[in-house]
């Protein structure tokens, strides 16, 4: 019961110093808040690539670009002989005027230039999945095939190219993600050092009929919390909010890395691992201010 009665002293005193300085808790949650969402944007990026790789690693899209004049015999041939193939799926044939069409499609703006390109210079193609460790053995039939075979296009070189940006965007991110966690627990602590100088007399009060230091250190410590909780949630729900407006708006025009038009935000439990972080924050923060609280 004891502990009961506490944690009601603790949780009434803390809403009380959250909500009696309006101006100064205003601008913590802020500026947690804009930190989270900074935050949120990131990670969100970083899992979407990371299945994006793993979806492109485990069922690579290979496109099979064939000679000029290849016969329908040779076509149907290569076509019968991969789908036999162990491994392959979602075999589509595609040819040079439905591959000219869908480049129109998707590069719009090339539409001008139409009547320039005289020939339609786009080959007929091949469009498969196949398994990744099957890989290796696809290419060596297709070999046999090099004489109506042009050239043969796995997203291998992509998946490096897209790593190796990941790898220095993660540096740059772990960095400003480091910069965002120090300024939030600043911030944090400079707001609670506030309302303790605010409450001087309240704790001198208390100090003199005996409270002890836990006693009146801990509302401070759930102040801190508070303002963590409420900073953490508007910063996950803003950073949710920007990751569909970028996906929607901003990179649907975004042709070579499709995924990016269709950005997943994050599961709920690496969500609530985000709010979690943000209200240790708050503890870390409160924590520090409370702990310069002495006996006068």
């Amino acid at each position: 019961m004891r502990i009961l009665s506490d944690l009601s002293f603790y949780t009434s005193e803390g809403w009380k110093n959250f909500s009696r300085s309006k101006g100064t808790t205003i601008i913590s949650i802020f500026i947690i808040a804009v930190s989270l969402a900074i935050i949120t944007i990131f990670s969100t990026f970083f899992v979407n690539v990371d299945l994006y790789l793993k979806r492109m690693r485990t069922e690579p899209v290979v496109s099979i670009y064939l000679k000029n004049n290849v016969s329908k015999r040779d076509i149907n041939l290569l076509k019968n002989k991969l789908s036999l193939f162990d491994g392959v799926k979602d075999l589509k044939f595609i040819p040079k005027e439905e591959g000219l069409n869908l480049l129109y499609k998707r590069f719009s703006h090339l539409k001008g230039v139409e009547k320039d390109l005289g020939d339609n210079p786009v080959p007929d193609a091949f469009i498969l999945k196949v398994n990744y460790k099957k890989l290796p053995e696809l290419q060596e039939l297709l070999i046999k095939y090099q004489d109506i075979v042009e050239d043969v296009y796995t997203p291998f070189e992509l998946f490096s190219k897209i790593q190796s940006i990941a790898a220095s965007f993660s540096f740059f991110a772990f960095i400003l993600t480091f910069v965002l966690i120090i300024s939030s627990i600043i911030t944090i602590y400079n707001v609670i050092k506030i309302t303790i100088v605010s409450r001087k007399e309240d704790i001198a009060i208390m100090q003199l009929v005996g409270a002890n230091m836990r006693y009146i250190r801990m509302p401070f410590v759930f102040e801190g919390i508070l303002q963590g909780f409420f900073g953490g949630i508007a910063g996950i729900l803003i950073g949710n909010l920007s990751v569909v407006y970028l996906s929607s708006r901003f990179f649907r025009k975004v042709e070579v890395l499709s995924f990016l038009k269709e950005l997943h935000i994050l599961p709920v439990d690496m969500q609530l691992k985000l709010l979690l972080l943000s209200v240790i924050f708050g503890v870390i923060g409160a924590l520090i201010a409370s702990l310069q609280i002495d006996y006068t």
